[in-house]
């Protein structure tokens, strides 16, 4: 039984389905855009729960995590399901993913809770459930509707991040690296 008609793209799958997270752990409210093995956009809008305890400022590591989350999580899954041609269940049945190394991030601005922002993430290198991507985080203008901005724009556009100006840069992130690791690989490592 072929798959591969399911997971053309990520745009209009619910993150829930696509990373293995649970629900106060996914930073990901959908995905704009996405052009297999070259990259992707997600938007994300910070919660309460995300900024308590932080002054209402959505953290830096925050930040990192729903830059991983749309790239060598969800972007590495979807390659991963795609080459294997299984779902996205039957896939965290075999593997989890995790950060191996990130390069760097520079942070320019900051995010207030309810503040939407989007991830535009670049894959860099894909080989064997490995990712490396890198990358930007933007402050969304506005009531802006994103699927029509950004179905407006071609992939060059967006990968080179000529955006309206009216988005705010909020953090550039080079080199994060992340990899699907077998479950009992993980388990044996976990029982050491």
């Amino acid at each position: 039984m072929s798959t591969s008609s399911l997971y053309t793209s990520l745009i209009g799958l619910d993150p829930a389905v696509v990373l293995p997270h649970g629900p106060t752990k996914i930073f990901l409210d959908e995905f704009i855009w996405h052009a297999p093995g070259l990259g992707v956009v997600a938007a994300y809008t910070p919660k309460e729960r995300d900024t308590n305890d932080h002054f209402g400022v959505y953290r830096g590591a925050d930040q990192i995590e729903t830059f991983g989350q749309a790239t060598v999580v969800a972007a590495n899954a979807f390659e991963v399901c795609s080459n294997k041609q299984i779902t996205f269940d039957q896939l965290y049945q075999q593997y989890n993913f995790v950060f191996l190394r990130i390069g760097s991030v520079i942070c320019h601005s900051f995010i207030n809770t309810d503040e939407k922002v989007i991830v535009i993430g670049k894959i860099d290198e894909y080989k064997f459930r490995q990712m490396t991507a890198s990358g930007r985080m933007y402050k969304v203008p506005g009531d802006l509707d994103l699927q029509a901005y950004f179905a407006s724009l071609d992939k060059e556009k967006i990968l080179q991040y000529q955006l309206d100006p009216a988005f705010l840069l909020v953090t550039e992130f080079e080199g994060l690296i992340g990899r699907g690791i077998k479950l009992e690989r993980i388990s044996a490592h976990n029982n050491l």
